[in-house]
């Protein structure tokens, strides 16, 4: 038994010298800070984190919040569409009586398509729609009102949207709110057709 034990011991260190002298495969690789690192491309891939179950009141406010981002999100990718087509209109205007003419107009515009389907919204989707107002276009419902409309209409939506809650000035940031990150989990669904 010790015959075999000592012979063993001998001939390690020609398999661990074999083994590394043998085949192996060529990858790419680059040099960072005189280190040869290996290198591959990987396919982009989507993480999804897991979601805890739900209580029963936390489903209802999910479920809630679908259906408002369900019929508020068409209406501020439509508000977002007519924006990018007057900007675009405003930066080929001429002069600026021209500009200030497209500016009247494209409020005129907006007023008169939105009008009616913010009316029939509930303070909740009043709120949502501005968020989504300034996800879609980047600028919050109050700046977009102040460009179009002036400063004096802006001033007064803001102090009438403030008195029932609503906040025209407020931003959209899905990084540090937990809302906002839900509704941008939802707008996912909606244009991946999961919802």
């Amino acid at each position: 038994m010790k015959r075999i034990l000592i012979f063993i011991i001998l001939l390690c260190p020609f398999f661990v010298v074999k083994s590394q002298n043998g085949g192996g495969i060529t990858v790419f690789g680059t040099i960072y800070q005189g280190d040869t690192i290996p290198m591959s491309y990987l396919e982009p891939v989507i993480v999804k984190g897991y979601i805890s179950p739900l209580t029963l009141d936390e489903q209802k406010k999910y479920s809630k919040l679908i259906r408002n981002v369900k019929k508020t999100y068409p209406i501020a990718k439509q508000a977002n569409g007519l924006f990018n087509a007057y900007v675009s209109m405003i930066d080929k205007a001429q002069n600026d009586a021209q500009s200030e003419k497209i500016r009247k107009q494209a409020f005129s515009d907006v007023k008169n398509k939105f009008e009616y389907d913010c009316k029939k919204l509930t303070k909740t989707q009043g709120k949502l729609l501005s968020k989504l107002v300034y996800r879609q276009t980047g600028y919050s419902s109050y700046s977009l009102i102040k460009t179009f409309g002036g400063g004096l209409r802006a001033t007064f939506a803001s102090a009438t949207s403030k008195a029932m809650g609503i906040d025209l000035k407020g931003t959209y940031d899905p990084q540090s709110n937990e809302e906002d990150r839900m509704i941008e989990r939802i707008i996912y669904c909606i244009e991946t057709g999961k919802l």
